[in-house]
């Protein structure tokens, strides 16, 4: 494959990822199952009854009680709503991820609920680990390939690459170029 072939595939391709990555960021909303945040702040009744997932900052728990206080946010501000039947151990300052059916006054019966903890040891773990499997990936990729500089392609390495053509001759990998 030429080289102008080979960019133009890669521009095309670079360019279908940067599509799919507009297209899902603007019909986001529309795929998600329960109103958002945003919908909550602006027409809360509106929904009293349904199903959603909220994501919010503990302000206050009453475990004798079994509610907590949290803070919503939306692209406007915030607003308080009260979870009932939350029975999690959290701190206040800990972000709740709450599902369940809303009831009026910003009222929340929740079914299920996940407490996420700020940790500031859990990004870097993420992001370290995330770096050692990378650098494991390109390390089985060099180990078996390199790049000619000559084509400005990826090339087998002598004796890594191949097989055996059943009749006891060697096959050797790589591809023809039709330049």
């Amino acid at each position: 494959m030429s080289h102008r072939r080979r960019a133009a595939v890669a521009v095309l391709l670079l360019a279908a990822i940067f599509g799919l990555c507009v297209h899902y960021d603007a019909t986001e909303e529309r795929r998600w199952d329960s109103p958002t945040s945003d919908e909550l702040a602006a027409e809360y009744d509106a929904h009293v009854g349904e199903r959603t997932l909220v994501f919010g900052t503990v302000e206050r728990v009453d475990s004798d009680a079994r509610t907590a206080t949290v803070s919503v946010e939306h692209d406007g501000g915030e607003f308080a709503m009260t979870l009932r039947g939350f029975d999690r151990d959290v701190e206040p300052g800990g972000t709740v991820q709450a599902y369940g059916t809303l009831e009026a006054g910003r009222t929340m019966t929740v079914s299920e609920s996940v407490v996420v903890n700020p940790d500031g040891g859990a990004a870097l773990y993420k992001y370290a680990v995330s770096a050692v499997g990378a650098l494991g990936i390109l390390a089985l990729f060099f180990r078996r390939w390199r790049v000619d500089p000559a084509t400005l392609s990826f090339v087998p390495r002598d004796g890594s690459a191949g097989g055996d053509a059943g009749d006891g001759t060697a096959v050797r990998g790589g591809g023809t170029d039709d330049a």
